[in-house]
């Protein structure tokens, strides 16, 4: 396993941080900072790669705005930071199949205790 990570949280960039198992994508992030808050179904529903999320649906009692998909997910926060007052977070599972519903559950498992930890690291004021 390696990582490819362009990401830098103290300058606030979005970038993107590549997680490889035996040279294929595993995961792959998006650290995005904004000056206003995004819509996520939107981002969602692009269909370029840098946020597209098949089948995504918003996660109820989530503690950040999150939306959950069948091949990833994307979650938001009021964060403000030198990059803006927004941190967007979207996670891509490149290796699962747009139709398999099997991994919805684990992806939100996933978010609901990544995305908090990412959060408390930015410095958010």
């Amino acid at each position: 396993m390696s990582e490819y990570d362009k990401v830098d949280r103290s300058e606030a960039v979005t970038a993107p941080c590549l997680i490889l198992v035996q040279d294929l994508v595993a995961m792959r992030f998006r650290f995005s900072w904004d000056a206003d808050a995004a819509d996520l179904m939107y981002l969602a529903k692009d269909t370029g790669k840098i946020s597209g999320v098949s089948a995504p649906h918003y996660v109820n009692g989530a503690p950040y705005k999150t939306l959950v998909g069948t091949d990833g997910a994307i979650s938001q926060a009021a964060c403000k930071t030198k990059g803006g007052n927004y941190f967007t977070l979207t996670l891509q599972l490149p290796q699962v199949k747009l139709t398999d519903q099997s991994h919805r559950n684990d992806i939100e498992k996933f978010m609901r205790a990544f995305f908090p930890a990412t959060v408390k690291t930015l410095g958010c004021a």
